[in-house]
C-alpha cells in the first residue's frame, strides 16, 4: 500500500534543488506531485496548474518530461516561478554572478546587529494600518538597510542578461525577511523590535552561493534524464491568470494538479507583502489594486454582485456556515458574522474555479485537487466534502479520495477554539491532515 504521508522524508528532500530557493507558505511537497504526474499523466502531454504558487507541479512536470502551464493571480509568486521552473546554464549564471559579486563589494556593508534606539522611535512612530507605500518600507527596513538593499536591487537591474534578472530577484525577495524586523520564523505579518538583522550584502551573497548550487543539481538532474534543459522554457509557460476565469482554451490539459488556498487561510497579500513593496517600488510588477477579490481574501468590498446569494453551491457547505452563523451573540457577534460571509464567498469562487477546471481539462483525463478541511471557533469546515458535491454536479468524477497525514514536524500553527486565531496552543491543529482528491472528467 503506498504512503502518501511521505513521513520518512527530511527537509533536504523535499527542498532539493530549485524547490528550495525561496520559502513560501503552505507548498506541497514534490514527492507528492511527482507521484501524482507519474500516475496519472504521460511524457510529452501537457500538464497545468491554475494555483501556481512557488511552482512544484511545474519544476516537476518539467523534470518528469512533460509540457507545463501555469498561472496565478499573484505577481510575486509568478517573479518567484520563473526563477525556480527554468534552470540556466551553469557558466553563463557563474560568469553573471562573478561581475554581480565585485559590484556588491561597493554596497556598504552594514554588518548583523539589533535596532539602535533612534531607529526603534523611528519605526514606533509609524501607524502601520494606515501607513503609505513609502512609510510601510521605513516600518519594516531601517534607513541603512533600505539603503543597502536599494543598492543591491538596482545591481540586479543593470545585468545585461535580462534572461539572468528573474534568478537574482528571486534570491533578493528571500533575503528581505532576514534583513527586516519581520518577526523570524514568522508566517504572518509581525514585527520584533529586538530582532538581529541580518547584513542584506551578506545574507544576499549567500543566497546566490545557495541558488546557484541548487540550480547546478537541476540542470544536472534534467541533462541525466535524456532532457535538454536548455529547451525547458519552450515547454513550459507561467502567466498571470485568475483561476475563476481561466485563458486556457477548452479541453487542453491532458492532467490538473493544484492546491487552492484553504478556507480563511493565510492573507497570502500580506505574507509576502515585502517584496511586493520592493517590486513595486522599482517598476518590476504592476501595483496590484485588485488584491481584495483573491480567493480566500478577507476583503469583500467586490462581492456586490453576490451580496444577495446566500448559497454557496453546497448543501454541504451552507449546512456547516448556519452551525457557525449560530454562535453569533455577543462581542464576537461581528466578527462571526464577517467569517460566515467571507467563507460563503470563498465556496461560491471555488465553485467557479471547479466549472473551469473542467471546463479545461480534456474528456477522460484527471483533475488532482490537494485540499485540507479548515476549522472555526469548534465548527469544522468541511471544505473537502463540499468540493466533492460541488465537483461532482459540474461532470466530475470522484475516482479516488486519499487522506494524506501531515507530519507533525510540519503541521502550520494551532486555532484557538473560542477565537479561531492562530495560538500556539496544542487547543486544535489548523491543518492535521489534507485529502489528495482524484477526478475524472466525464
Amino acid at each position: 500500500m503506498e504512503d502518501w504521508s511521505f513521513a520518512h522524508l527530511k527537509r533536504v528532500e523535499t527542498l532539493w534543488g530549485p524547490h528550495g530557493y525561496h520559502r513560501y507558505p503552505a507548498k506541497f511537497i514534490p514527492q507528492l506531485v511527482q507521484r501524482v504526474i507519474e500516475q496519472f499523466s504521460a511524457p510529452g502531454e501537457l500538464v497545468g496548474d491554475p494555483f501556481l504558487g512557488s511552482a512544484t507541479t511545474g519544476i516537476e512536470a518539467l523534470r518528469l518530461g512533460r509540457r507545463f502551464v501555469g498561472s496565478d493571480v499573484s505577481q510575486v509568486a509568478l517573479c518567484i516561478s520563473q526563477a525556480k521552473c527554468f534552470p540556466l546554464a551553469p557558466t553563463l549564471l557563474a560568469d553573471a554572478w562573478q561581475r554581480l559579486n565585485r559590484q556588491l563589494d561597493d554596497v556598504e556593508v552594514i554588518g548583523r546587529r539589533r535596532l539602535y534606539e533612534e531607529e526603534i522611535a523611528a519605526i514606533q512612530a509609524i501607524d502601520i494600518a494606515r501607513a503609505t507605500h513609502e512609510e510601510r518600507l521605513h516600518y519594516w527596513f531601517p534607513a541603512a538597510y533600505r539603503a543597502s538593499l536599494t543598492a543591491i536591487l538596482e545591481l540586479i537591474l543593470r545585468q545585461s542578461e535580462e534572461a539572468l534578472r528573474p534568478f537574482f530577484l528571486c534570491g533578493f525577495s528571500n533575503i528581505l525577511k532576514r534583513c527586516s524586523i519581520w518577526l523570524s520564523g514568522s508566517t504572518k505579518a509581525q514585527k520584533d523590535l529586538a530582532k538581529v538583522l541580518g547584513d542584506p550584502v551578506d545574507e544576499f551573497r549567500k543566497q546566490a552561493n545557495s541558488m546557484i548550487e541548487r540550480n547546478m543539481l537541476y540542470w544536472q538532474d534534467v541533462q541525466q534524464r535524456g532532457i535538454d534543459p536548455d529547451q525547458l522554457a519552450d515547454k513550459g509557460c507561467i502567466y498571470w491568470d485568475d483561476a475563476r476565469s481561466l485563458a486556457l482554451p477548452d479541453a487542453a490539459l491532458d492532467l490538473l494538479v493544484t492546491s487552492p488556498p484553504y478556507a480563511i487561510c493565510y492573507e497570502y497579500k500580506e505574507i509576502h507583502q515585502l517584496t511586493q513593496l520592493w517590486f513595486e517600488r522599482f517598476g518590476i510588477i504592476e501595483p496590484d489594486y485588485a488584491q481584495t477579490s483573491w480567493i480566500g481574501s478577507k476583503g469583500l468590498a467586490h462581492r456586490h454582485e453576490e451580496a444577495g446569494v446566500q448559497s454557496t453551491g453546497s448543501s454541504i457547505a451552507d449546512a456547516a456556515l448556519t452551525q457557525l452563523a449560530s454562535l453569533v451573540q455577543g462581542a464576537t457577534a461581528q466578527g462571526i458574522r464577517q467569517e460566515v460571509r467571507a467563507l460563503r464567498y470563498y465556496f461560491q469562487d471555488m465553485r467557479k474555479v471547479l466549472r473551469e477546471c473542467r471546463r479545461v481539462i480534456a474528456p477522460g483525463k484527471y483533475f488532482v485537487l490537494i485540499v485540507g478541511n479548515s476549522y472555526r471557533r469548534g465548527v469544522t469546515i468541511p471544505t473537502v466534502e463540499a468540493l466533492c458535491e460541488m465537483a461532482g454536479g459540474l461532470g466530475l468524477a470522484l475516482e479516488r479520495s486519499i487522506a494524506r497525514k501531515i507530519p507533525v514536524r510540519v503541521l502550520v500553527s494551532s486555532r484557538d477554539k473560542k477565537t479561531g486565531r492562530f495560538s500556539s496552543t496544542p487547543d486544535t491543529q489548523v491543518y492535521p491532515e489534507e485529502y489528495v482528491l482524484i477526478f475524472k472528467r466525464l
